[in-house]
């Protein structure tokens, strides 16, 4: 498995159901980071009896830095695993696999460019029934730009979708 991800930089090829599942395995594997990190620190919380910002506090103070790159250097590894299996799926479809995943990534970054991160509010809203109890409501978050994601999906979609040697020139 290690050889799929992290090896044939030059000549590796992916179908499209393996990339499909070893894409899969890789978000499950960053999800199981993440959750880890949440249910470490709340069985922390939960041990020693204190609120959330001490358990915090005292996490990063005892394992900040070493976490902290520890963490840096699994995503590092997990984009890298992320580039090499794109690279063989497109390589599989018939085309120049880095300069494909160069123009990816520059549209990519203009699409963000032109269409940022947004933030998002509602505010609160308190609702009074005629002396039933009252609720009231307040949201606030970000949301990446529609566009955007419209442009990630379909690369995955034609990643997916692609069959093999689709735009391969045949010789006739």
């Amino acid at each position: 498995m290690l050889k799929v991800y992290f090896g044939q930089w030059r000549d590796g090829r992916l179908k499209r159901l393996p990339y499909l599942g070893y894409y899969f395995l890789l978000i499950f594997l960053m999800m199981l980071l993440i959750g880890g990190v949440i249910m470490a620190a709340g069985a922390a919380e939960s041990m020693m009896g204190m609120d959330i910002a001490a358990v915090q506090a005292m996490l990063i103070a005892k394992f900040g830095m070493v976490m902290i790159f520890a963490i840096f250097l699994f995503m590092i590894a997990m984009g890298v695993a992320n580039v090499n299996i794109m690279a063989k799926r497109i390589r599989d479809m018939g085309l120049p696999a880095w300069w494909t995943i160069l123009g990816i990534i520059t549209v990519s970054i203009l699409l963000n460019l032109l269409f940022p991160v947004q933030e998002v509010s509602v505010a609160t809203a308190v609702i009074d029934n005629g002396g039933m109890p009252s609720a009231s409501f307040a949201a606030h978050g970000t949301t990446a730009g529609w566009i955007t994601q419209l442009y990630d999906m379909l690369i995955f979609l034609a990643l997916v979708l692609i069959p093999s040697d689709f735009f391969k020139k045949s010789v006739v």
